[in-house]
């Protein structure tokens, strides 16, 4: 039995502690927050459960150190806001525990090398829980490229749009400071999964759209280009009104087929074959965050030899959204 704790019960952390709570043989024990009866029903981009928590039989903490102190835990997800991820990780990692970590791994590329450090030394798996590499038709995507089963893929487009987040000015989200901001919050999403698609790029050319009163992006559009030649566009905005709701999609052209894909409701996913009439895959009903989650604990005991995403590439999609955003 993997026994594994829940540190921070915001709208993520609400999101881990469900599915840690569905997968079998693993038992959540013990959950830290500062407000650790608050019901986590925080809506997110992709929607999220209203329903309080299941904290009945957890042990309830304020205090991390207190917490791995108490309980003998094989494995904690970080939920915290993005600016303690760093040093909430390695507290964990120095405490014996695998650590699973909400992205983005951390606000720069000096907390990443820390984290790396501190899960080398502590022989522990360091995991960033980036869901867009889990979730069904990326995952189908990514397998059908390595497959080949359509050629090699020669052009796409990945976007992810909607509205400003909702949050209240005082929040630390919305401080670029301690969130990292678009670049880091929402264009990391297809940065990450066109570097696990493609590779690491070669070079990389942003453009942002900025408010004329802050600075501050609310637009950032990227080209990311690869060995041979190979271009991929991507594109997150915050400039959409709230009643258009949130948007993410994808182009991909092959030389066989072009496959696309939008999480709009009745859209879904579609593949337009050369010679062959057009067909929408199968795929897995869930999202990507049990399937992640499951990854995660199938990683730690053993099942699962090769990670989907590794800590090092982790770093890699932060150096690349710092980069999207900078002037």
């Amino acid at each position: 039995m993997i026994r594994v704790g829940i540190v921070g019960l915001g709208f993520m952390g609400g999101v881990h502690l469900r599915h840690w709570q569905a997968l079998p043989g693993v038992e959540v024990v013990a959950a830290c927050d500062l407000k650790p009866q608050k019901s986590g029903a925080v809506k997110g981009n992709l929607g999220g459960s209203a329903q309080a928590l299941n904290l009945e039989h957890l042990h309830l903490y304020t205090d991390a150190a207190t917490l791995y102190a108490n309980e003998q835990l094989d494995a904690v997800s970080i939920t915290l806001p993005t600016f303690l991820h760093c040093d909430a990780s390695i507290q964990a990692l120095e405490a014996g525990v695998h650590v699973l970590c909400e992205k983005p791994m951390a606000l720069n590329l000096h907390q990443c090398d820390a984290m790396i450090a501190a899960a080398n030394q502590a022989g522990r798996h360091l995991m960033v829980a980036h869901c867009i590499r889990f979730w069904p038709a990326y995952a189908w995507l990514k397998q059908t490229a390595v497959a080949g089963t359509y050629g090699r893929l020669i052009a796409g487009d990945f976007n992810r749009i909607g509205a400003a987040p909702g949050w209240d000015s005082g929040s630390w989200f919305a401080d670029p400071e301690k969130s990292g901001g678009i670049g880091l919050d929402l264009h990391i999403h297809d940065l990450d999964f066109v570097s696990y698609l493609c590779g690491t790029p070669e070079r990389m050319q942003s453009w942002c759209t900025r408010s004329p009163s802050s600075g501050v992006a609310g637009e950032v559009r990227s080209v990311l280009e690869f060995a041979g030649g190979l271009q991929i566009g991507t594109l997150a905005s915050w400039l959409m009104t709230p009643e258009f709701g949130f948007e993410m999609s994808f182009r991909a052209v092959f030389e066989r087929a072009v496959v696309c894909y939008n999480s709009r409701e009745g859209m879904g996913m579609q593949v337009i074959p050369a010679d062959a009439p057009a067909y929408s895959p199968e795929l897995n009903s869930c999202d990507g965050y049990p399937l992640e989650i499951q990854h995660f604990r199938d990683l730690i005991s053993g099942a699962a030899t090769e990670p989907v995403i590794s800590a090092v590439q982790a770093r890699n999609s932060v150096r690349l959204a710092i980069q999207s955003t900078q002037p």
